[in-house]
């Protein structure tokens, strides 16, 4: 379960941003499996700029150093 109102460490910053970047995984997965709320994911992301979802949840696509994207279609 989700604990909210608690401060994430540096480290497990870090496991988002990794899992963001190298993962299809949805925002909903991260979160159980770091244990933290859906909205601190999303936070994250917006901070380190990994994924794009343009006003959808189920599409995104990766903010990336190179021209080419990724689009990734989520089952959530």
């Amino acid at each position: 379960m989700a604990r909210q109102g608690r401060v994430l460490h540096e480290s497990e910053v870090r496991t988002i941003v990794i899992l963001l970047r190298t993962t299809d995984m949805a925002i909903p997965a991260i979160a159980k499996r770091m244990g933290c709320s859906r909205s601190a994911i999303v936070s994250i992301n917006r901070k380190f700029q990994v994924r794009e979802y343009a006003g959808r949840r189920s599409t995104w696509q990766m903010i990336g150093q190179n021209s080419e994207q990724t689009v990734v279609e989520t089952s959530s």
